[in-house]
């Protein structure tokens, strides 16, 4: 997909803005979407150093039903600057494969390969093993991510060291995962978690609690969750329409979502405080139209939510009232943000989801801590695998 230009939004008008004509089943149709472009050399250098996950929702990136969408995706993010975060239980199967080589030279890709042990749609762990290798050929940066680990499942000491195995055998580096609780908190009990990274420690294998620390290790550049300080890039958020101030170091804003804490977090790299803490989901506050935009605690989510997926079990996606088994589009490529802002002056009504409000005792939580589990930064256990000469700012 060729870099194309900014989209004058009043000749256009909100049709083009909203999306949601279009179409859903092919990468052409995807393709009719502006949003979904490189904006070209206008768009703005913080545009394009966002890290970014692809195709993160119900689904899999890697399934056939999906693969053309992604792979237009990875194509058009060829000059982001910033980690591209790929999440896939998928089993093997070639014709992906050949369509992945097309994009092999998209040097950004992490592939986080979720292996549980727990044959996710009938799909074995040998087959499993046998698509992460030839991932791995396409992508060097591939890893285990072990997600989720779920108790008197998947747990025990056989299996554990089971999936360092293949990490130590194919990857060298896991991401240990966890167990959403009922207040979509990540968690994996500590002596599971310590068990895994005494069997990795062993098998030299490489550790991290989170994917951004993953990817940030990977492309040599500070962890845009953990590696924290003085605010930067204040003048995108006014851009954006935030209303914050700054104390302690910090930005606070006047009231947002979880989303919101994760997304002004990565612009800003700095910590981030909310008065109003409106709701719990990834969506973003911002005026965005019938667009929704979504920030994990590690990646701006870039997705086209489809009805086919493995349909695991324990799959949190099917309880997110904005999501479930629903055809939705998540996100717009990185560089139209500031196009889709100001081209709209309507934003989404979290008053209509049932599910994330917040109940009265924890009307007091502000910050990252307080709505999901933090964990520690792992980047400084190892040397980086980037010269400093390489090194850039993302």
């Amino acid at each position: 997909m060729k870099p194309s230009s900014p989209i004058d939004v009043e000749l256009l008008g909100s049709a083009v803005l909203s999306g949601e004509d279009l179409p859903f089943g092919s990468a052409d149709a995807f393709q009719f979407d502006p949003m979904h472009s490189d904006a070209g050399e206008a768009a703005p250098e913080w545009t394009r150093k966002i890290p970014v996950s692809v195709n993160d929702t119900y689904g899999d990136p890697f399934i056939p039903e999906q693969i053309d969408n992604t792979v237009a995706k990875l194509t058009s993010l060829a000059t982001h600057r910033a980690p591209i975060a790929i999440f896939t239980k998928a089993g093997y199967d070639d014709a992906v494969l050949e369509k992945l080589h097309g994009v092999a030279h998209v040097d950004k890709v992490v592939v986080f390969y979720s292996l549980t042990g727990l044959d996710e749609g009938g799909i074995s762990f040998d087959d499993r093993v046998r698509f992460i290798a030839a991932i791995k050929r396409i992508f060097p940066n591939t890893l285990v991510f072990t997600r989720p680990i779920i108790r008197n499942r998947n747990d025990d000491p056989a299996m554990l060291r089971r999936l360092s195995e293949v990490a130590a055998e194919h990857t060298g580096l896991l991401v240990l995962g966890g167990l959403h609780d009922s207040k979509k908190r990540k968690k994996i009990e500590l002596p599971i978690e310590s068990q895994l990274i005494e069997f990795c420690d062993e098998l030299g294998v490489k550790t991290f609690h989170k994917t951004s620390c993953a990817g940030a290790w990977l492309h040599g550049l500070d962890c845009w969750v953990h590696g924290l300080g003085a605010p930067r890039n204040l003048d995108v958020l006014v851009a954006l329409g935030y209303q914050f101030g700054i104390a302690n170091n910090s930005v606070v804003l006047e009231r947002g979502t979880t989303g919101d804490i994760n997304f002004v977090r990565m612009l800003t790299r700095s910590n981030v405080y909310v008065h109003e803490l409106v709701s719990n989901y990834n969506l973003l506050t911002l005026p965005s139209g019938h667009r929704k935009l979504e920030s994990t605690s590690s990646w701006f989510a870039w997705s086209e939510n489809i009805p086919t997926c493995l349909d695991c079990n324990y799959c949190i996606i099917k309880q997110i009232e904005y999501l479930k088994k629903m055809q939705v589009r998540i996100g717009v490529h990185p560089t139209r943000l500031p196009e889709i802002v100001v081209g709209t002056d309507s934003a989404i009504d979290f008053d209509r989801f049932r599910l994330t409000k917040l109940p009265d005792v924890e009307q007091g939580r502000h910050t990252y801590a307080d709505v999901r589990v933090a964990k520690p930064c792992r980047v400084p256990l190892y040397p980086s695998p980037v010269p400093d000469a390489l090194r850039t700012e993302a």
